[in-house]
C-alpha cells in the first residue's frame, strides 16, 4: 500500500511539474492553464497527452 502511495505522489508531483513548465514557457501567448485540483487529476493520470488534451481544450474554448 505505501509503494501504491509512493506511485501516487510522484505522478502528481510530475503533473504539477509539467503544468508549471508549460505555463512557464506559453505565458507569453497567453494560453495558460489554470492549476487547480481537476487539471492536476488530468495531468497526472495522462502525464502528456493530458496536457496536451488540457492545451486543445483551452484552444478551442478561447
Amino acid at each position: 500500500m505505501f509503494k501504491n502511495l509512493l506511485k501516487l505522489l510522484k505522478k502528481v508531483v510530475i503533473g504539477m511539474v509539467l503544468l508549471f513548465g508549460y505555463n512557464t514557457f506559453l505565458s507569453s501567448l497567453n494560453l495558460m492553464i489554470p492549476i487547480n485540483v481537476i487539471t492536476i487529476l488530468v495531468a497526472s493520470l495522462f502525464d502528456v497527452p493530458g496536457i496536451f488534451g488540457l492545451a486543445l481544450f483551452l484552444l478551442f474554448n478561447y
